[in-house]
């Protein structure tokens, strides 16, 4: 093989993978905004056992009245009502993935109570997610309220 084919087959290699990373990418960004809003709906139909899975034991919240649980209190409190949201419409979600991590930033309008207080009104986000066993996991979420002018 001459220089210029070698050099031409390199160059076709790595076009490859540069598309193919990016169709991966991408497709990682659908997959984790459909996970994000799944959760959303978990939480408003209580279903507790979908947020069991996609959360690590390790997981920390921060919620928008500046309290911080970990998994199992944050688990606990669905389960026994003391957050309760009747609706967690999201929107403006933007993706960033970095290999196994992502984090998922937006807004919701929320209707309803987290750890006992109100909880009523909008929302922005982040959230961390680290994919685990070929599983992406929620690691860490922290929401702050806003309102429009």
């Amino acid at each position: 093989m001459n220089q210029k084919s070698f050099a031409f087959l390199l160059a076709s290699i790595l076009s490859l993978a540069v598309l193919l990373n990016a169709a991966w990418a991408a497709s990682a960004e659908e997959e984790l905004k459909k996970l994000e809003t799944d959760r959303a709906a978990a939480v408003v139909k209580g279903d507790v056992a979908t947020l069991e899975k996609q959360t690590s034991d390790d997981y920390t919240l921060i919620n928008m009245n500046g309290q911080m649980s970990d998994k199992s209190q944050m688990v606990n409190a669905f389960k026994t009502g003391q957050s309760k949201l009747t609706s967690d419409e999201l929107s403006d979600m933007k993706v960033r993935v970095y290999g196994n991590t992502a984090v998922i930033t937006g807004k919701a309008d929320v209707n309803g109570t987290l750890g006992g207080k109100d909880a009523t009104g909008q929302i922005m986000f982040a959230r961390v997610y680290v994919k685990k066993g070929g599983q992406w996991q929620s690691v860490a979420f922290q929401q702050t309220r806003f309102s429009n002018p």
